[in-house]
């Protein structure tokens, strides 16, 4: 009987190969720094000196200046005081940080062209892992100059640094190092000259280290490790570390908000209203339905007519409370459609969402039930705005100032704006002496001394009063005598 020959397997290898060096999978990150950011947030840029102010230390100092006055010697971190004694026309202007965080999400959407990995964890500033990005758009080179490009169109003064680890590249980014560094080996000796306070360090660490005769990171990196720890705590070589990228620096993720858009195109062109806006109905619901699945709310909405041969035509809302029912946006666009004077017919229809918020429960009055199935007070005055116009309804709003005839001003186009004062809503344009008049003066008193470094100096104590047939009255006279009472404002 005869043997089958056994024919050995060739041997696997130990390890698959290798079709990319780990410098080519290792991350790669662009910065995108906004030294200008806190300005640009206000929307100042003009050529007047000013000055982003923010509390620290007690006082009032400088966290960003405008070209003009920074021509003039103010500088970041300076007092503003004396900021002011180096630029007698200097504005300040308090700092925003909210709005500061708006730019930076707008503009992080828009850089989510180049990469699907974002991060708003740094200062005034974007980091993108860009290594996968490399090849589509042509090499860092290309890449960094397309990401500045479209911040630019913004009008957004913008800084690059390109690293192995991001705060290497938002080193580079402050400090305007146009080169990128691939490599991290070669990180000490491109940063080595930089200061140590570019670290972020505190004023405090930052006297000791120069006492020490230590400035620059290169004395860091010649110093022993163990002995930087005793002396200047461990945060000094984790931050060190993250430089090198001897340690991971854990970063949050930025994911865009969530965003409706949908459009229909008509059968057939039309100037009739009432055969568009069934139209609009269906995607108002099918708007809502977006909003139940994600449990949230609109803020607002854009409806946009299009025409064949015209700019289309767009209405915005943006109602005082924020909502998703159908049938509410849909009252509002139809007050508003029916004052609308279209340039041509209608041949497509889009919609698209504003700010979309978390979905919460309103409040209720435990002893002050509404009336079931009534219109709600907001309802009734967005209905009453759409039919009317923006400027139809005014509600006052409180300015910084004591004194009653300049604390109130403009108007509050959302509810929660609205001003809330004590003192009577009915004021009159200018006050009026009373004379022979019957009334009884309440103790309640209200000194207002103020206004002595503008022109317009008052001292006054205000009292409320009661006359002969009932009416609470808001009355003064000059503060410290027994001079007349006049007559300031009305309670309803």
């Amino acid at each position: 009987m005869a043997l089958a020959r056994a024919h050995p397997f060739p041997s696997l290898p130990a390890e698959p190969p290798c079709t990319a060096s780990a410098a080519e999978t290792a991350p790669l990150w662009l910065a995108l720094c906004f030294p200008a950011l806190a300005l640009e947030a206000l929307g100042i840029t003009g050529p007047e000196p000013v000055a982003i102010t923010e509390a620290g230390d007690g006082r009032l100092r400088v966290h960003n200046a405008s070209a003009a006055a920074a021509a003039q010697g103010v500088a970041p971190g300076m007092a503003l005081s004396e900021a002011q004694a180096l630029c007698p026309g200097l504005t300040a202007v308090s700092r925003d940080p909210e709005a500061e965080q708006r730019v930076l999400s707008h503009l992080a959407e828009r850089c989510l062209r180049f990469t699907p990995w974002i991060s708003l964890d740094f200062p005034a500033t974007l980091q993108l892992e860009v290594r996968g990005s490399l090849r589509l758009f042509g090499g860092p080179a290309r890449l960094a100059g397309a990401a500045r490009q479209v911040c630019a169109a913004d009008g957004h003064a913008v800084q690059c640094g390109l690293a192995p680890t991001p705060m290497a590249a938002w080193l580079l980014a402050r400090a305007g190092f146009p080169a990128p560094v691939l490599e991290t080996e070669a990180l000490r000796s491109v940063l080595g000259d930089l200061s140590i306070a570019a670290l972020g360090i505190d004023d405090k660490l930052g006297g000791r280290l120069a006492r020490a005769g230590l400035r620059v990171l290169r004395d860091l990196w010649r110093m022993p490790r163990d002995g930087l720890a005793r002396r200047y705590g461990s945060d000094l070589l984790r931050r060190l570390d993250e430089v090198v990228g001897s340690r991971p620096q854990p970063l949050g993720r930025f994911h865009a908000p969530p965003r409706f858009r949908a459009e229909r195109e008509l059968a057939m062109e039309t100037e009739d209203l009432t055969r568009v806006f069934p139209l609009v109905e269906a995607l108002l619901t099918e708007f809502e339905g977006f909003l139940r699945s994600r449990d949230a709310v609109a803020a607002g909405l854009e409806l946009e007519l299009r025409h064949a041969r015209a700019a289309p035509t767009r209405v915005c809302l943006m109602p005082r409370r924020a909502g998703r029912a159908a049938r509410q946006f849909a009252a509002l666009l139809r007050e508003r459609l029916d004052r609308a004077a279209l340039p041509g017919p209608v041949r497509g229809v889009l919609l698209q969402s504003a700010d979309i918020q978390p979905f919460t429960l309103p409040t209720a009055d435990l002893f002050t039930p509404g009336a079931a199935g009534g219109e709600s007070w907001d309802e009734l005055l967005d209905r009453l705005q759409a039919r009317l116009g923006p400027q139809a309804l005014r509600r006052p709003m409180l300015r910084a100032d004591h004194r009653p005839e300049r604390a109130e001003f403009g108007n509050a186009p959302r509810s929660g704006e609205a001003a809330r004062s004590p003192r009577p809503l009915w004021l009159l344009s200018r006050p009026r002496r009373l004379r022979d008049r019957d009334i009884r003066i309440l103790p309640e008193c209200e000194r207002i001394e103020t206004g002595w470094w503008d022109g317009g100096p008052v001292r006054r104590d205000y009292h409320l009063a009661v006359d002969g047939v009932g009416a609470r009255l808001w009355v003064y006279r000059d503060a410290g005598t027994a001079g007349p009472w006049h007559l300031h404002g009305l309670f309803g």
